[in-house]
């Protein structure tokens, strides 16, 4: 496949007006992700589950998004990440639900023809997963917070930059201001699942996403 290659065409030398001007020849970055590619991969990976199927989606590999996510560590997108985990979970929840109730179909075959079948009800992976959602995942109650702004939190992702801001609120729910971001988080926590002390893990972050004193 031939290499393709962006053109940058530096300022005219007002000394030399009859000279044509020349064209800088840089090769374009074969791994480079846009923010709008960015918004279109959290929105399949949410739907499939699948890192794989939703880097092919938008045209890359499973290990280019792996080495975004690496290279974006802490920002508006690896929370775009965690919160698709998030969804992930709640449809694990809906799955868990319908096996333990109708089975899974096991075919049965003699001489390459189906004879019948049986239904298994083995659910012990997904059950540990049900129970220990805290071990999965980064940032569980940021995950959690933005959830209920996931559309919110998609468009800062596409449309904002791709560092935090300093102070900047992490999406949530309802829209907020810096100066109300703060208040807007405590009470979250009086109803997060994973900050409720009933439950039997710890919770692993605040919603700030990063701790708001680590903001760049």
């Amino acid at each position: 496949m031939a290499a393709s290659y962006t053109h940058d065409t530096p300022p005219a030398d007002p000394h030399a007006e009859d000279e044509a001007p020349r064209r800088v020849m840089r090769p374009a970055r074969r791994d480079a992700w846009t923010k709008s590619l960015m918004a279109a991969f959290l929105r399949e990976l949410t739907a499939s589950q699948s890192v794989a199927q939703a880097a092919r989606s938008v045209g890359k590999s499973r290990q280019s998004a792996y080495r975004l996510r690496a290279r974006l560590k802490n920002t508006p997108f690896d929370l775009g990440w965690e919160t698709a985990l998030e969804a992930g979970l709640s449809q694990l929840a809906h799955a868990m639900l319908d096996r333990a109730i109708n089975g899974v179909e096991v075919p049965h075959y003699y001489h390459g023809q189906r004879i019948g079948s049986h239904r298994v009800y083995d659910e012990r992976l997904a059950i540990w997963i049900a129970e220990n959602p805290w071990r999965i995942g980064r940032h569980q109650i940021a995950r959690e917070y933005s959830a209920e702004g996931w559309d919110r939190l998609l468009d800062r992702i596409e449309h904002g930059p791709l560092e935090w801001e300093d102070g900047e609120p992490v999406p949530g729910r309802d829209p907020v201001e810096p100066e109300t971001a703060e208040r807007a988080e405590t009470q979250f926590l009086l109803r997060s699942w994973y900050a409720d002390p009933a439950q039997a893990g710890p919770p692993a972050t605040a919603p700030g996403y990063p701790p708001r004193g680590h903001r760049r």
